[in-house]
């Protein structure tokens, strides 16, 4: 194992490096952190925020089937704004109430829905929104939640302050009180640690009188949900209906986005199906949780076919519903069809609020249509809306991407003038530009903005800087940051490691990647060890794929883009430093898990697009590699044979202009030296096309199978 033995001798100093000064001087003056500060001088801002937690969802008419790993794989997330409608978040809210639904009887059209879900681009955007009317309603406002009771309040303090045990038991004993399921629920629900709410839940199940009901068992079942504790919930339930308490529709879509946003999705779609069997019927809300926990996991599809399901079952949608699809749509990639059906939303009398302009705002900010976000962000201003923390956010970020940094800057002091107050994802979006734009020092300028405003930085703000100082190989001012984020106690995320590790792979010297080594080594994260145990492949390479798979399994509630940052970041440094049959190995699972849900998908029977822009040039090349001889063995045992093949490179991710993409360059070397019969076509250099007899006849080569090791 070349290169991973490398990193484990770099990492235990068998290998001498070119420069010897020392890295460990701790109390460097250019630290990120005043170390002379304790860390618990650094304070929170007073910010206003609004409550939110992520839903998910996925309904059918009849039983939902197992989804196989090696069918299809964005994570997208939206929000509803609270109940001023100023503050939202791009999260699905999980609190099972009515929402107002648009005043129509009839069926919904699903026009938006055509062909493959696009329809004519210029039609879609002719209609400006600006000429839409928008009726703005004033939203109820939600009762404050109170205590209510002495009791309910002495109960919580000695809940709070005291861990689940015999004394907790004696201090409640004392206070020789009754409670009932409405108190006893009034309690639950400001319990945070799953193990005294389950402690004080079985406690109050043994009290004679008392008789827990169908609400206190739907509470618990969120904390548990909260807390991933599926075992506790399944004997929960089982314990629910032997009290004669059966779950209803709020306890299914509790446990529906417990296993969402623990990234099961095969668990929630089993808890639906499962509801249904029992005559509970979804509500609006039970599809929106799998509509949207499917969108995040990339099952595009399948969370847009849900969408078609709950109009079939005759819930028509009402703002959130749209929103939840029109983001969806957005991320799947068809924003001609988002933003027509948020001009059918208007038209249907269904009245957007202010997350649904955030998503429309955000889906062309990330489309890179930065001047038709801008506009949206003055029609929702003259619609009545006032932009909250999400909306400026989104507008900078706008701003920043079209080089406008300093305008950028002026909505950050717009946004404190409107009372506002900015807090840390405000100050890393400004620090990630000034990064992104390569002027370092703005970015530590606005670093060091956000600890004098009494702000703790988050760890994507970390990450930001960390990019900025390995971009520039700064790795100095990267090991006193990544020390300053131990002592703030920050861990080190998976987008943290993978920084480093691509880093590593670019890094010129044995110094620099010593350096690099080191620092992968001080993040402490799973990822080093994964990597620095990483077995040799064998004959067929299964040592390896078993080696990531049980480390995907360990990483599985981690996000799909993280982890596929990961997963490039591996692929690219064994490609590079020769150990191309792991790099192959790796590749194989990550398709089959689904982490490049949209790098192979077919257009039509025997029409297949692989899709290789969002890869670094060596892992662009080694899943190009392991596709075709994917190919190659579905011709020759089973005698499929493709009619046309579609290479994607775009621009490639490292790429600034058309034409230098690195990605390109690498696919068309390996494609030229194996003499693949390739074309381009109107115009399109960045996609080699290959079709017809003479793409057969090329894939039965036997070299096909093995090019990846060329």
């Amino acid at each position: 194992m070349a290169a991973v033995g490398l990193l484990s001798d770099l990492v235990n100093y068998r290998i001498p490096m070119t420069d010897g000064s020392a890295m460990h001087n701790t109390s460097a003056p250019n630290s990120m952190v005043d170390r002379t500060k304790t860390i618990s001088n650094v304070r929170p801002a007073n910010v206003k925020t609004s409550r939110k937690d992520k839903v998910y969802i996925k309904p059918t008419s009849e039983p939902v089937s197992s989804y196989d790993a090696k069918s299809r794989t964005d994570s997208s997330g939206f929000g509803k704004g609270n109940e001023s409608g100023n503050g939202s978040e791009f999260f699905v809210e999980t609190r099972e109430r009515k929402r107002p639904v648009a005043p129509k009887s009839r069926a919904y059209s699903n026009k938006f829905v055509e062909g493959k879900l696009g329809g004519n681009k210029s039609e879609v955007f002719a209609k400006d929104i600006r000429h839409t009317k928008v009726v703005i309603t004033r939203p109820a406002q939600a009762r404050p939640f109170s205590s209510s009771s002495p009791i309910v309040e002495s109960v919580s303090r000695i809940l709070h302050h005291l861990q689940w045990g015999p004394p907790t038991e004696e201090a409640l004993c004392k206070l020789n009180c009754t409670l009932d399921a409405y108190q006893a629920n009034q309690i639950l629900k400001q319990l945070q640690d799953y193990t005294v709410a389950l402690g004080f839940f079985y406690w109050l199940k043994r009290k004679p009188g008392f008789k827990h009901d169908g609400h206190t068992y739907t509470t618990m079942v969120g904390i548990l949900g909260r807390a991933r504790q599926f075992a506790a919930i399944d004997k929960l339930l089982d314990q629910m209906i032997k009290d004669g308490c059966h779950p209803n529709t709020v306890t299914y879509n509790r446990i529906i986005h417990s296993y969402g946003r623990a990234n099961y999705l095969q668990e929630a779609v089993n808890v639906f199906n499962e509801m249904r069997k029992l005559g509970c019927e979804p509500d609006r809300v039970t599809y929106c949780t799998l509509i949207d926990i499917h969108a995040k996991a990339g099952y595009l599809d399948v969370a847009i076919d849900m969408y078609q399901r709950m109009q079939a079952a005759g819930l028509s949608p009402d703002t959130f519903t749209y929103s939840v699809i029109i983001n969806c749509l957005g991320k799947a990639g068809h924003l001609a069809a988002a933003h027509k059906l948020f001009c059918e939303m208007v038209d249907q009398g269904c009245v957007p609020n202010l997350v649904t302009y955030n998503i429309m705002i955000a889906l062309h900010a990330k489309a890179r249509n930065y001047q038709s976000s801008l506009q949206l962000y003055r029609d929702m201003q003259s619609a009545g809306f006032h932009p909250d923390k999400v909306t400026y956010s989104i507008v900078m970020e706008v701003l920043g991407h079209c080089g406008y940094l300093e305008e950028a800057e002026a909505v950050f002091s717009e946004m404190k003038r409107k009372n506002w107050v900015p807090d840390e994802p405000v100050y890393g979006l400004l620090v990630d530009l000034w990064g992104k734009s390569g002027n370092v020092e703005k970015a530590r300028e606005w670093y060091r903005a956000m600890l004098s405003a009494g702000l703790c930085p988050n760890v994507p703000t970390c990450n930001s800087l960390l990019s900025a100082f390995l971009r520039v190989h700064r790795l100095r001012d990267a090991y006193d940051l990544l020390q300053s984020m131990l002592q703030l106690g920050l861990n080190p995320s998976l987008q943290t490691y993978t920084l480093l590790l691509s880093c590593c792979t670019e890094a010129q010297t044995s110094f620099d990647m010593g350096f690099c080594c080191e620092l992968m080594t001080v993040t402490g994260h799973p990822a080093h060890n994964f990597l620095l145990s990483m077995p040799a492949p064998g004959p067929t390479g299964q040592n390896v794929r078993d080696h990531v798979g049980s480390f995907l399994d360990m990483m599985h509630s981690e996000d799909r883009e993280s982890k596929r940052g990961l997963v490039d970041a591996v692929i690219d440094f064994f490609h590079k430093t020769g150990l191309k049959e792991e790099a192959g190995s790796v590749w194989e699972v990550a398709a089959q898990r689904n982490v490049y849900p949209d790098a192979v998908r077919r257009k039509s029977s025997s029409y297949w697009l692989i899709n290789l822009h969002v890869m670094s040039d060596g892992t662009a090349v080694t899943a190009l590699s392991r596709t075709l001889a994917w190919f190659r063995r579905e011709m020759i045992e089973k005698g499929l044979c493709p009619t046309r093949i579609d290479i994607v490179t775009g621009w490639g991710r490292r790429s600034r202009v058309t034409g230098t993409s690195l990605v390109r360059q690498s696919v068309q070397e390996l494609l030229s030296m194996f003499g693949f019969p390739f074309f381009t076509e109107n115009g399109n250099s960045g996609c080699f096309i290959g079709c017809g007899e003479s793409l057969n006849r090329w894939l039965l080569q036997s070299y096909v199978e093995r090019m990846h090791l060329l």
